[in-house]
């Protein structure tokens, strides 16, 4: 046996006596078996610590006579592959092969675990339908249409995108690790306005009366369901009372404040030998007299009153009305008075009147308490008016004269899909086979109607809970694209913006409709004549919204998912490149990475 090597590690761990115990060792094996001599090594604390079931595998030695040499990883697994017949080999125990940094494979396809991720949202886009692919890879690389031109051809249809995956995360996954830039922290004007519109869209019931009506049952005898139902009850009341009585109490207040300065005025003229402050005190003093306070007092609360008429200045007394429960502190420390916040609601005093009008018909029965009452100036449905850049709204049907439509623009709001029966019949094209129809194809919760019994919080503001109205207005574009849908509260990525409605229908060409179903029951959504808002969402080659599929107890639905989108901002949707093909309409969005320009 060459001694090279065994001298070697003798030398190296100061042990002269191991050669003889290894020759005594091999004395027993027989000169025709091949022999190697396994090297392990293992970690401990104490030289003397027994760690021999943690072995470090260092290397094999062939002590085959006439050669010494170390083996490598891949010359043992050869050598095991060719022992045990397959490409396995032994893994158990300490017959693993040694690990290199060459034996560990790095590839994504390896087998080696992978790094565990955490899990977090991102609305991204989803792959299409099965039967609405729009391309497909050729031989030679390049992006062909497949059968969706097919498709095309057997319906003559122009088609909306919208994606299908039916995944609906709530916030994005970070692209990098880089530092992201802290978003903008709303300014206390914006708050302001945002609680505005809060209010508005909201149930909340204005009345000038408050009638006190004893309740049906005695809600002392316990806490049933039906008491319980009575209590919600007295609370949603008495909750509308209170906020009937704080605007009532704004509006009194706002114009003691004018009447306050007009009485100023009036004692000037009496008195022409006063001065402005002398007039000011002198009606300080009456209104004293009466109220009971003291001068300091009232002083205090004027300050507070002021920030009540100049917000009623400005966005007329709908804006005051309506604003939010933090209208006193903002207008005790006037915090954002400073922020352009006249001239904000200014520019908006007619978008409020009209979601005030349309919403709340009865709000101006407050306006009694100071003989300023009276009838509505918008009446109906609030998107059947449009917001002008300038000056006051306009009834919807007013912006499509320019398309000489026989007997003038029809158009009658919806809130849920209407099936056309002289092609349906009695069926529902909508409905998707499954084996419980009442189960979330993508949380695999229960859906219901019935917020109670309702476990899907896949799009918890629209399917199976209360239902409010969506902060959005139409108003008129200054592009060229007429009318456009703004949103007057911020919508979150992956929030649902509203349902597409319309007709359900089947065979319109040339025309714009939705596209959807399956490959073999297609249907369309036509909002030619029936709908809701959506049908006046714009598109934008940078779209901040997507359309989206999403089963509710069995039924396909169209929805308008959010991107992210802020208030004040238009809302858009990509139309997809067919629209613009097979419509031969020009888009007008104006966006640098426009595809149609």
């Amino acid at each position: 046996m060459p001694p090279s090597l065994i001298a070697k590690l003798s030398e190296l761990l100061r042990n002269p006596g191991f050669p003889d115990r290894l020759a005594e060792e091999l004395t027993s094996w027989d000169d025709s078996d091949h022999v190697y001599l396994r090297i392990e090594a293992t970690v401990c604390h104490d030289p003397g610590q027994d760690t021999s079931d943690k072995p470090l595998l260092l290397g094999v030695a062939d002590l085959h006579r006439g050669d010494a040499r170390v083996i490598t990883s891949d010359v043992v697994s050869s050598s095991n592959r060719s022992e045990n017949g397959d490409e396995s080999g032994s893994t158990s125990g300490t017959d693993r092969a040694p690990l290199t940094p060459q034996s560990i494979d790095t590839s994504d396809d390896g087998h080696h675990p992978s790094k565990r991720r955490k899990t977090v949202g991102g609305l991204r886009p989803s792959k299409p339908a099965s039967w609405g692919k729009t391309r497909r890879e050729s031989q030679a690389g390049a992006v062909e249409a497949d059968s969706v031109a097919e498709d095309e051809e057997q319906v003559g249809l122009s088609v909306r995108q919208f994606q299908s995956e039916p995944r609906f995360p709530q916030r994005s996954r970070p692209e990098s690790k880089e530092p992201v830039v802290p978003p903008m922290q709303p300014t206390s004007a914006e708050k302001f306005i945002s609680g505005i519109w809060r209010q508005l869209h909201s149930p909340i019931q204005l009345s000038l009366s408050f009638p006190y009506q004893e309740p049906e049952i005695d809600i002392r005898t316990g806490v049933s369901g039906q008491v319980f139902a009575v209590i919600n009850k007295l609370c949603s009341k008495y909750y509308n009372q209170n906020q009937s009585s704080r605007a009532l109490e704004m509006i009194v207040q706002a114009y003691w404040v004018e009447s306050y300065e007009a009485r100023v005025a009036s004692i000037c003229l009496e008195n022409p030998e006063f001065s402005k402050t002398e007039a000011r005190m002198a009606a300080l003093k009456e209104a004293c007299k009466v109220l009971g306070w003291r001068e300091k007092d009232l002083r205090n609360r004027m300050a507070i009153w002021r920030g009540y008429k100049e917000i009623k200045d400005a966005g007329g007394w709908a804006s005051l009305i309506f604003a939010s429960t933090g209208v006193y502190r903002f207008c005790k420390y006037r915090v954002g008075f400073d922020e352009g916040l006249t001239t904000r609601l200014r520019s908006m005093a007619d978008a409020i009147e009209v979601a005030a009008d349309t919403l709340h018909p009865n709000w101006r029965d407050l306006l009694q308490v100071i003989g300023q009452g009276g009838s509505p100036r918008y009446h109906g449905h609030p998107h059947e008016w449009v917001i002008m850049p300038s000056g006051p709204a306009v009834p919807l049907a007013s912006t499509y004269e320019h398309l000489d439509l026989p007997g003038g623009f029809q158009f009658q709001f919806i809130d849920e899909c209407v099936i056309d029966r002289n092609v349906f019949g009695d069926a529902d094209p909508r409905v998707v086979p499954l084996d419980d129809p009442d189960i979330c194809q993508v949380c695999k919760e229960r859906q219901s109607d019935d917020p109670k019994l309702n476990r899907c919080s896949c799009f918890p503001t629209w399917f199976g809970s209360p239902r409010y109205p969506v902060p959005v207005q139409l108003f008129h574009t200054t592009n060229g694209k007429n009318n456009g849908v703004i949103a007057r509260s911020n919508f979150d990525r992956g929030t649902i913006i509203g349902e597409f409605v319309g007709l359900v229908t089947r065979g319109i060409q040339g025309m714009d409709v939705m596209v959807a179903g399956s490959e073999d029951n297609p249907y369309q959504i036509f909002q030619g004549q029936m709908g809701n808002f959506t049908r006046f969402i714009n598109h934008s080659c940078r779209a901040n919204s997507q359309f989206q599929k999403f089963v509710w107890r069995g039924r396909e639905r169209v929805v308008v998912v959010s991107r992210g989108i802020t208030a004040g901002s238009e809302i858009t949707v990509d139309y997809s490149d067919r629209y613009w093909v097979r419509l031969g309409k020009k888009c007008l969005c104006g966006e640098a990475c426009c595809r149609f320009r």
